[in-house]
Parts: structure tokens; sequence; C-alpha cells
């Protein structure tokens, strides 16, 4: 009955919501563990960067007649080159820049990056191209990276300007040079560093005026900058692990704004970050800047910024304002890393860079956790074997292995309270439907025995700091894409669509249908509940609630895990036949374990002042229950003991 097997169900019951309550821990962790996005100061509307410092090194001191500046801003364009018409043939305009394992494009119209491609796969047969197609296919009215903004009358002038190609100082340089007659040249040099990802933009600025040219305004915008517009192509955008985002790292601390929470008109900046980007899944698109070199007049202050809407946006670094005498050049030298995540490209590139890889943002020992357990999981593809679907299982083995000790001990805890339940079924009896009581002297039981009634659940929590840094890892992880298993897996980064299907079934609460049958999430599923057949419990559910429950925990997690990366349901599905494994087998040998009252040297009854208060305070309660409840009288006129009426 109901009413007999109340410590049963109120077991049962916190293990479901266990389970709930992990399974949601889960959820949350993949769509809400984000950093919010710090408060932005109003900006001008004229301009994309504000200065945060009234005075930086290599600056017009504070107390210059700003006024006066304000009125030379408005500068007569007269003489500028006109825009550059469309060629008959686009590739006269181009020059490109080959390397192992990044190719790069650039049009002569702004001496802008046209298209920058990584190099993947056999033959380069798994190519990736990081910069989005001109929408106009002409190179004057199309956005592209790399282009350069000038203080004053110029601005973006130039980026619509066809520049002139200037004689290269070896095989892994292009130069390129526009010149606005009597008044600045500009001078963009791309120049690889030996390093297959990064390599170098040159940015020279030279005052062909008579006069002194100030450049920039405080706290207004800058004297020069270079971006990234309008976006990143990586063809990841559908990851639902990692979304893009905009990103800057200031004081060894990275932060991300979300390119999908962008509004019309966005835009933010921070003074003197170590790098600035763009961050997908598995791609990252970096800029910074670097120190000036000795003898040259420029500033390794910066300001990091970005603007614009979910689709079309800018990222970049600005140099803070300055003057620039006449026939003097200013020069700036910017580092761009264009490639994957992957901590071996990241780590080569520059000092931090690696951070730009977080596979959990909030909590930093996790990621590195996260991290350790990755270059694990590569050793295994390393030294092992080169099949990145069986490294995830060698991977999951030797987890199990080092959690072994912890499973058996909460096993074990399980085992001595299933052992104890005939004796609790007695107490059960003998208090009636005195819950206190019983609750008290349960206690009492399991402490003399020496159960720890949470025993079982603490070393699955434990568990779950693992859990969740292989979850962020494998379903982000670059070395996981488009890497196969065997048969129709063949991109462990994505589902493993053994079948596709004519039809989407929606999911609820997904914004990504059933459109293939998916066959790892249904073993999982299977496995899950042949897994809670061998797993040793107190007592049989009694609940029918509980019971179904029981029932649709497996459907329900296999539904979540559905359209997630099949590296990810590879490692749940091991994981739990596993743990299929070392159930039966503990089945099968029953562990032994002991129960026997324990003996306690000196114990008192009372332990302290609270815990006599406490026990005087149930006593008296039960002598009040016993008074006013006549004792029940067998056939004869006797009277029947219960365990209520005895003489305590």
């Amino acid at each position: 009955m109901l009413g007999d097997n109340e410590r049963d169900r109120s077991l049962q019951r916190n293990q479901i919501i266990g389970i709930v309550l992990m399974t949601g821990l889960l959820v949350a962790w993949s769509y809400f563990a984000m950093p919010p996005q710090p408060p932005r100061q109003p900006v001008a509307p004229d301009t994309a960067v504000t200065r945060e410092t009234a005075e930086t090194p290599g600056t017009v001191p504070a107390e210059t007649n700003t006024a006066e500046h304000d009125r030379a801003l408005p500068e007569e364009v007269s003489g500028l080159p006109p825009v550059a018409a469309a060629p008959a043939d686009a590739a006269d305009d181009e020059v490109v820049l080959q390397g192992d394992l990044l190719d790069l494009r650039f049009t002569r119209v702004g001496a802008r990056l046209k298209q920058a491609t990584v190099l993947l796969g056999d033959n380069g047969d798994d190519s990736v191209q990081l910069v989005p197609e001109g929408e106009t296919g002409i190179d004057a009215e199309d956005a592209y990276p790399l282009g350069v903004w000038v203080s004053g009358a110029l601005g973006d002038k130039a980026n619509s300007r066809r520049w002139e190609v200037l004689p290269s100082r070896g095989d892994n340089e292009a130069r390129f040079q526009f010149e606005w007659p009597g008044r600045a040249r500009l001078t963009k040099t791309f120049r690889r560093n030996g390093h297959p990802h990064v390599f170098e933009v040159e940015v020279a600025y030279t005052n062909l005026g008579t006069e002194t040219r100030r450049l920039g305004m405080d706290m207004k915008e800058p004297a020069l900058k270079l971006g990234w517009a309008p976006n990143v192509t990586s063809g990841d955008e559908n990851n639902r692990m990692a979304h893009q985002a905009v990103l800057w790292r200031v004081n060894g601390k990275n932060e991300y704004h979300y390119t999908s929470k962008f509004k019309e008109g966005d835009q933010g900046q921070v003074h003197d970050p170590e790098f600035v980007g763009i961050k997908s899944a598995y791609f990252l698109a970096a800029l910074k800047l670097e120190p000036a070199q000795e003898g040259e007049k420029g500033s390794p202050d910066c300001l990091g910024y970005y603007q614009g809407s979910t689709k079309h946006f800018e990222v970049g670094i600005g140099v803070p304002r300055t003057e620039v005498a006449p026939g003097q050049t200013l020069t700036y030298r910017f580092q761009v890393y264009l490639g994957p995540t992957n901590l071996a490209s990241l780590k080569a590139g520059w000092d931090g860079l690696d951070d730009a890889l977080q596979f959990i943002i909030s909590v930093r020992f996790m990621d590195q956790f996260a991290k350790f357990l990755l270059s694990v999981l590569n050793w295994f593809h390393a030294h092992v074997i080169a099949n990145y679907g069986l490294a995830i299982i060698f991977l999951t083995v030797l987890v199990r292995v080092i959690m072994l000790p912890l499973t058996l001990k909460g096993m074990k805890s399980m085992k001595k309270m299933q052992k104890l339940a005939p004796e609790i079924e007695k107490l059960k009896e003998e208090v009636g439907d005195d819950k206190e009581e019983l609750q008290r002297r349960t206690m009492e039981m399991w402490r003399e025995r020496g159960v720890n009634p949470l025993g079982g659940c603490f070393p699955l929590l434990l568990q779950m700091p693992v859990f969740i840094a292989l979850y962020r890892m494998l379903a982000m992880a670059f070395e996981l894409r488009r890497a196969p298993f065997f048969f129709w897996i063949t991109d462990l980064s994505e589902p493993d669509r053994m079948m596709e299907l004519p039809f989407n079934i929606p999911i609820p609460l997904s914004p990504n249908p059933i459109s293939s049958v998916n066959l790892l999430p249904i073993l999982m599923g299977f496995a899950m509940v042949l897994s809670m057949k061998f797993q040793p419990s107190s007592a049989t559910v009694q609940n029918p609630q509980q019971k179904i429950m029981m029932r649709i925990m497996p459907i329900f997690f296999s539904v979540i895990c559905y359209n997630m990366a099949s590296g990810l349901n590879l490692y749940i599905l091991t994981s739990t036949l596993l743990g299929i494994a070392q159930n039966y087998i503990v089945h099968i040998s029953d562990i032994d374990v002991d129960v026997a009252p324990k003996k306690k040297a000196g114990a008192k009854k009372y332990g302290n002042f609270y815990t006599a208060a406490q026990a005087r305070k149930r006593e008296a309660a039960k002598e009040m229950r016993r008074k006013k409840r006549p004792h029940p009288r067998a056939t004869d006129g006797s009277v029947k003991k219960t365990g209520r009426g005895k003489k305590q």
C-alpha cells in the first residue's frame, strides 16, 4: 500500500528529481552559459569609435583649441581620383598571395581582401572561404575586409578607388599605394610572417601637404582604423553550441558580443585591447596592433570597436589622435589571423590567441579542464588510432575507469540501503503514521549501520563537471569537424543522418526539426532503458507516476540529443553501454556490504542541548497523542497492544 511505502516513494521521487535537475542543468548550460553584454557608453552618431581616455602618448595635448580643429575638418575633396569602374576582366584587379594552408586574393580597389581560403582536407577538397561574396559584383560598391578609414575628409573614400600595385620585395608580399595629390599618400603592404594562418598588414600615411595635419579627435574619432567587414562566411553558422560572436581581449579576459543579438546601428568600443576578432564555431578572424618600431612615428595604444547589424557589421582597431608634419609618415603594423580554432594553430599565432577558444566561458577552471580532455583526445588520435570516433570511445573508457571508485562507492551505498529495506518496513509498522518518528528512527538506523543517504547521489554529482566538460568539448572541437567514424557517420560534428526523411517532424522548443533518421540517439535511448533495469535501487518503484517518468526520461533525453553532434552522441552511448556492463557485473557478483550495527564507545543519549530539546519535544508530542486516542480493544474485551500503546 502507498501508506506503507512512504520512504520508498520519497527516495524514488528524489532520484527522479535529481535526474530532471541534472538534465535541466545540462540544457541551461548549453543555452544560457554566456556572459552578459556589458553596458556600452553612448557614441556620437557620426562615428563608430570614442576615446575612453583624455590623453595618450602621441596625441595632441588636451588644451588644444578643438574649435579651430572642428572648423578644419570639412575639407574639400576635390582632386581625389574617380571611383573605380568595373574592369572588363576582374582578374586584372586582383593580386594573389598563395600559401600552404591559406590563399589570399586582394582587389586593387581599396587594396582590400577579396577572398581568404583556408585550405583543409586532402588536396584542399574541404577548403573554406571566409570572405563573403560581394552583393553587387562591383568592387567599388561592395564591402570587403581590411579597408582603411582615415580621419577627416578622406574617410573611407580610398576604399572605392583603384590603388597602384607596387613592386613586391619577395614572393610573400603584396604592396599597394593610393595618392591624393597634394594631400596624402596611403601605402598598404600585406606580408606573410612564416605562420600559415597569420600575415601582417602595414599601413603608412604620408602628409603631402604644406601644413601639419591633425588626424582624429579626442572623444570623437580615431586617427585611422583598419576593420573587417561585412561578415565571416565559415559555413558553421548552424552549430547550436557555438554562436558567432565579436570578441576582444582586455587585461587577459575575453569579452563576447553575439552577432545574433545585434540591432541596426549597434556599436561598441573598448580601450587598448590585446586583439579583436570574429569567432564562429570552428573559425576565427582576429586583428591586433603591433607596437611601433624604433624610429617610426606611431603609438601602440588602440581602440577596439564594432558596429552594424546581425548580417552586416564591422569589427576592427583604431589608432589614437595624432599630428603629422609635412612630409612625415605614420606607420602602423597589424597582425591578422585567419584560420581554424584548433589549439595548435591558435597557440602558434601570437601570445594569448589560444584563449579565443573557450568551451566554457563562465568558469575558467572548467574551460581548462575541457581543453585538457581535448588534448587527451588528440593524443589518442595521434598515437593510438587515427580515427576520432574510436578516439572518443577510448577517451570514454578512460573516464569511466578513473571514475570507477566513485561509482562503486555510490553503488555500495545504494546496496546498503537496499539491505536495510526490510528493517525500515518493520519501523513503519511500529510507528504507524508518525512521519517524524519514522524519519528520526530511520536516520538513527542509518547512522548506526554506517549508511550515508547521500552516498548514492554524491558520486554522481562529482561526475557532472566531467560530463559537462566533455559535452561542450565534443560539440565544439574543430578536430571533429568533418572527421569520419565508419559507414554513414562521415562528420562527427554533425548528426549521424543514416537516412534522410521525405518530410520534417517538428520538435517542441527546438528550431531544428527531425529531417533524418539518426541512429545514435535512438540507440542511446534503448541503452538508457536497459541501464535502468540493472541500476541497483532500494526497492521497487510503486508509484505509477514514477514508473511513467522513468519510461519517459530515455525518450526525453534522446529527443534533446537527436540533432546534436554524432561525436557527442557516440560518447553518451558508449558511456551508457559501459555503465550497463558495469552494473551487470556488480549485479551478478553482488557487492558485499556490511550493515551490522556499529558500536559507539562512550556515546551519549543526546549529543548537545539542541538534540536533547528536540527529543523532549518529540516525547511530549507522542504522550499527548497517546492520551487523546483510546486503546483499540480485542473482541474478548481485553486491551490489544500495538506499537503505539507500548510503554516507552
